[in-house]
């Protein structure tokens, strides 16, 4: 009887701490989701730093390190967006999450003058409901490889697959007309 009850009272504890320790760190990433809509890049980081150090087993920290690799680029600290990416890019198991992250990755590259990297990632792999997306990015590498005809059909395709999609292509249509 002692055992089942400390078994009981050690289980309860435990999900207690549990759920107390994901109330901590969904608190914490919300702080961290308005600072960066306020625009407090530094209060941003630090919620978010404090979610990927105290909450690294929690869901949260796939989601801090996003909003750090987003400050990271306002700021033009390509290589550590790109880690804080790659890190959140290894914990994910879900696919349309890993799919946001190679998107963001890419858009890094490219802007860390890394085209051949960005290119590997939009070409690997199936893109699933994400053809868009990623086809818009591979034009958006060909501009930087200064290959105006591939970007232009990457981007006829980013349209083509847009087509089911709630999706405006007036962005694309307008990187089309300023491949002249």
């Amino acid at each position: 009887i002692v055992l089942g009850l400390g078994a009981i009272f050690g289980w309860r504890s435990w999900q207690a701490n549990t759920i107390a320790n994901l109330e901590s760190a969904s608190n914490t990433y919300q702080s961290a989701l308005v600072a960066t809509g306020f625009n407090d890049r530094e209060e941003a980081r630090k919620q978010a730093m404090e979610v990927v150090t105290n909450y690294e087993s929690t869901g949260y920290a796939i989601y801090a390190r996003l909003i750090l690799a987003y400050i990271d680029n306002l700021e033009s600290k390509y290589d550590s967006a790109e880690e804080h990416l790659k890190i959140a890019l290894e914990k994910t198991e879900n696919d349309s999450i890993r799919h946001e992250i190679n998107l963001r990755l890419a858009r890094i590259y490219i802007a860390n003058k890394k085209a051949d990297q960005a290119l590997t990632i939009v070409t690997s792999g199936d893109p699933g409901n994400f053809a868009a997306q990623y086809n818009e990015i591979k034009g958006d590498v060909y501009v930087e490889q200064g290959k105006v005809d591939e970007a232009r059909q990457a981007y006829q395709q980013a349209i083509t697959d847009s087509e089911s999609l709630a999706f405006d292509p007036r962005i694309l249509n307008f990187k089309i007309e300023n491949l002249r």
